[in-house]
This record gives structure tokens, C-alpha cells and sequence, in this order.
């Protein structure tokens, strides 16, 4: 069984154009932001790291490179089609850890607690921030149905917020998201796992996230201690 770290790159950023280059590249405290997803992905074990970007993308393949992944190139349309580009030829016994290359969250060892939960109990671990109200509504947010950590369901951008709790971060076996290609996000995709009564467990890791994808909390994160 191998655990494999999967980084979509392969967006347009429409909302920090324009830009001098990708976004994954953008200097957060001297470091591209990309690298802290990297970061957390190693130190939850991963044994392989693969980014998924498209060919014109020459800095991400290049720091791709440097930092020892495997690129995978191509034109994915949507976020779900980028994370089934980077599970191909992987065993349904695989465990596969996804991300986001512009978030910053804590803490370092997220995922390893979903580790622990995934190779346990459960069909799917997901990572859970509690953020702002205010975000909430641009957001995934995780309904949970019990104390075990149960997920009841997945409210994407929901106009009346049913909990304060996003998820961000998720582990699970190649064969649970054998499906997720037939969705645009993967969060529709938990939803529908939920709704089929497969386990998917909420992990509450922290409220320190930021999803650095907007000019707005580009200057947050550059403007933070």
C-alpha cells in the first residue's frame, strides 16, 4: 500500500489576475505557497508526491521537479478531474492525501491524525477548520451527525451555514473516489458519499486557514508575522 500526496496546479487563478506567474508560485514568507502544502503532505507520510498542472506552467513543473514529484500534464477542467489525473495507475488499496496548493492551515501533522482515522474506521477522513462566519458561505461546510465525528453531509457555499466547520484538507482509498471524476468538486462528491450512508469522519484540526486564492487574503498572508 502506498500513500501519495496528489496537488491540483493546474488552475487559472482568475481572481489574483493578472499575475507574472502561477499562483502555486506566489512568495508567502520567502517560500512558494505551494511548498506548505508539500510540507504537511511529507510529514503525513506520504511516499510519492505528484502535481497535477498544465504544460504552459513551466515554474510549477520546474519547482515540481526540484522538490522531487512526478508531473503529471494535461488540461483537467475541473478541480475532481485534476485530483482522478493524479490517482491514474494507482491501486484501489492506495491511500490518497489531497490538498489545496493555496491554502495555508495548521497544524504541520494534519494528516496524519487522518491517517490514523482512515487506515481504522472509516471510508473517508476530512481535515475540518472552523473559520470566520463570514467565509462560510464561499465555502464547504461540514455537517457533523454525532459525537464519533460522523459527517451528516457537505453544504457547498450554503446561504444559511448549518455549522462553523470547513473541510480543507481529506485521506482516503483510491476505490472511495473511484467516482469523483463525475463531479466538479470534490466536496459534491463526499456529499453524495454521505448520501449513499459511507462513513466519512470529521477531524477538527484548528481554525488556522487561510485560502490565499483572493488579492484580499494574498495581503493577509504576506502581512502576518
Amino acid at each position: 500500500m502506498a500513500i501519495v500526496g496528489v496537488i491540483p496546479a493546474a488552475g487559472y487563478a482568475t481572481r489574483l489576475q493578472p499575475l507574472a506567474g502561477s499562483k502555486e508560485m506566489l512568495p508567502i514568507g520567502g517560500r512558494p505557497v505551494m511548498d506548505y502544502l508539500v510540507d504537511r503532505l511529507r510529514i503525513g507520510g506520504c511516499s510519492q508526491l505528484r502535481v497535477v498542472t498544465r504544460p504552459e506552467k513551466t515554474d510549477v513543473i520546474a519547482h515540481a521537479k526540484e522538490l522531487g514529484a512526478e508531473v503529471i500534464l494535461g488540461y483537467p477542467p475541473t478541480v475532481s478531474t485534476s485530483f482522478v489525473a493524479g490517482m491514474d495507475g494507482l491501486a484501489h488499496d492506495d491511500i490518497v492525501l489531497i490538498g489545496f496548493p493555496d491554502t495555508l492551515w495548521e497544524p504541520e501533522d494534519g494528516y496524519r491524525q487522518l491517517l490514523h482515522v482512515i487506515e481504522r474506521v472509516c471510508d473517508v477522513a476530512l481535515g475540518l477548520f472552523r473559520i470566520e462566519p463570514s467565509e462560510l458561505r464561499r465555502s464547504d461546510v461540514v455537517v457533523r451527525g454525532g459525537p464519533d465525528g460522523r459527517i451528516a453531509g457537505i453544504d457547498i457555499k450554503p446561504a444559511k451555514p448549518r455549522s462553523e466547520w470547513i473541510w480543507g484538507c481529506a485521506a482516503a482509498r483510491v476505490l472511495t473516489l473511484s467516482g469523483l471524476g463525475d463531479v466538479a468538486w470534490p466536496g459534491e462528491y463526499f456529499d453524495l458519499l454521505c448520501k449513499e450512508g459511507r462513513d466519512l469522519r470529521g477531524i477538527p484540526l484548528s481554525d488556522v486557514w487561510l485560502d490565499v486564492g483572493t488579492k484580499a487574503a494574498l495581503n493577509r498572508a504576506n502581512s502576518a508575522p
